[in-house]
């Protein structure tokens, strides 16, 4: 299964996926995007300019389309698009886009945000380059996939028994539980930022988004079902994410000084571009 057929097959209207919802319901987080969205435009002051153009990238079913009258939305699943628009009107705002080649202008947004939408892309630094590319001079942008995700969880260690296991990934089971240890994680993390944080100062040009690939077990998800991250395909550290915006010269919002960039875990990354 490619990851187009399956993100299709999951916002099949009645499909028992945390993306689908219903056309007459939303998923479970839709509320708390809602409110975390509409911090985000008040913070930056974009909720105030009703003129401003925003994007929205892997907008899913559009649940966030009434955050501002300037929404534009972009999303990888065709079926997606053609729900939104069935249900909500033709002219919808909302559009079949790839997030590393995205259709728009150059400089066409004064706000991009994107919720849980990166990691399921295979290179997302080439859709920050893409965000980069269409954001305005002093525009916003924020930045949230989930951060961090477990190669394990793209296998479904967890769930597949031991019978179903090379020698691998039976060593790989038993080192979850210590690999989820925040100070072990702290450990291996750390080095790495601090490398990149040496980069900022010494090379002094743009960086490129560091991420690990994961390889998704479409067949897995078939049998076990669908969980939240068991299909990404891209694991980014936010420090990373941080990094490739800071060497752009991004005002970092949302992490101001070393100690909040060196120890970001989950928290949504807000920047803002430089005038020039």
């Amino acid at each position: 299964m490619t990851t187009k057929n399956f993100y299709n097959t999951v916002y099949q209207k009645n499909h028992p996926s945390q993306y689908a919802g219903g056309d007459d319901g939303m998923p479970e987080r839709t509320d708390e995007l809602q409110t975390r969205t509409k911090e985000w435009l008040d913070l930056t002051g974009l909720s105030s300019i009703s003129t401003a153009e925003l994007l929205e990238i892997g907008c899913g079913m559009a649940f966030l389309s009434n955050i501002h009258s300037g929404w534009h939305g972009a999303e990888f699943s065709k079926t997606a698009v053609d729900r939104v628009k069935n249900r909500d009107g033709y002219n919808t705002r909302i559009f079949e886009e790839d997030a590393q080649s995205l259709s728009f202008k150059d400089a066409s947004f004064d706000g991009v945000f994107t919720w849980a939408a990166l990691e399921h892309v295979p290179d997302p630094n080439q859709a920050c380059i893409e965000i980069d590319r269409v954001l305005k001079q002093e525009g916003y942008g924020l930045i949230a996939p989930a951060w961090n995700c477990r190669s394990w969880t793209v296998k479904k260690l967890e769930q597949r028994s031991n019978r179903e296991l090379n020698w691998i990934e039976k060593i790989e089971k038993i080192f979850i539980p210590l690999r989820e240890i925040i100070i072990v994680r702290a450990m291996l993390a750390l080095p790495k930022r601090f490398l990149n944080e040496l980069k900022l100062v010494v090379i002094r040009k743009p960086l490129r988004l560091q991420f690990k690939i994961l390889d998704p077990r479409w067949d897995m998800i078939e049998k076990y079902g669908h969980v939240s991250d068991d299909d990404a395909v891209a694991d980014i550290d936010p420090h990373a994410g941080i990094c490739f915006f800071k060497s752009r010269d991004y005002k970092i919002i949302s992490h101001p000084n070393f100690l909040a960039r060196i120890t970001a875990r989950h928290k949504p990354l807000i920047v803002q571009k430089p005038k020039g």
